[in-house]
């Protein structure tokens, strides 16, 4: 006959580990809740750059027009900063965003 031992675990240990998984779902709800609210900023982004983008071309087009129409045979170049400037609008905002949530993860890893 196999003989049936059981045992028995301590509270103590029962309560640690009930405690930690209460701390686990509830930054685990905290996380999901964070990245449900990016949603919606995601979204404004993404229009503003749709915008942001036809604005650029259509700036671009005018610009091109123009710039192979000029009556003295110089070419006017009075637009090529702003264009520069509106192109790379898009890349420098990401590179922020990238660098404020690096450093956001960061701050609550080191807390």
């Amino acid at each position: 006959m196999i003989e049936q031992t059981t045992f028995a675990a301590r509270a103590s240990v029962v309560n640690r580990t009930h405690r930690v998984l209460r701390e686990q779902a509830l930054s685990m709800r905290e996380q999901k809740s964070r990245t449900r609210s990016l949603w919606l900023p995601l979204a404004i982004c993404s229009l503003l750059l749709a915008v942001v983008c036809y604005a650029v071309w259509g700036m671009m087009a005018d610009y091109y027009v123009d710039y192979f129409r000029a009556p003295t045979g110089v070419p006017d170049a009075s637009s090529q900063l702003a264009i520069f400037m509106l192109w790379s609008l898009p890349v420098s905002a990401v590179l922020l965003g990238m660098l404020w949530m690096r450093r956001t993860r960061q701050r609550e890893q080191n807390n």
